[in-house]
């Protein structure tokens, strides 16, 4: 199924987030943030949305999440993934998500200071489960890891 809605610049893509999240279910007692602290503290940058199909954002890493070899952590590069396919799955289920799994394969080094383009894509959405996939690419279009998830769709009853 081709969807023709194409929103760019992060800007745009918090601001339809934020709308759309005006629609969706909220657990009680939750306030939320658009962004959330963790894209802020990750410093994503939202790029491209696709609703129900993929969204894309671009980090510079700093130094602060570089190993002893000035190299990136592995772990803050599959938290940025699990960061990114966070609201494309809430956006997709229409509902509260969480990730049951998350695989992370590092395909080669990224150091501090490139520059990576991420994009997360549905593989299979569904209503009890979202199954996502993902890649970053360096500044040079050089593929450097990939990630695949299981998401929960959380089912909360319509405001």
């Amino acid at each position: 199924m081709a969807n023709e809605t194409v929103i760019k610049g992060h800007e745009e893509i918090v601001k339809y987030a934020i709308a759309a999240f005006d629609q969706l279910p909220v657990p009680p007692g939750i306030e939320l943030k658009l962004p959330p602290p963790s894209t802020t503290t990750l410093g994503l940058n939202y790029e491209e949305f696709v609703p129900g199909q993929s969204i894309s954002a671009t980090v510079e890493i700093p130094a602060k999440y570089g190993n002893v070899m000035g190299m990136l952590q592995g772990g803050f590069l599959a938290a940025m993934f699990d960061d990114l396919m966070a609201p494309l799955s809430y956006l997709t289920a229409k509902n509260p998500t969480t990730s049951m799994d998350l695989t992370t394969h590092f395909l080669r080094p990224v150091f501090v200071g490139e520059h990576l383009t991420l994009t997360a894509t549905i593989r299979k959405p569904g209503q009890t489960a979202i199954y996502i996939a993902a890649e970053a690419h360096n500044g040079n279009g050089k593929l450097t890891a990939t990630a695949i998830s299981t998401i929960q769709v959380i089912q909360l009853p319509r405001p």
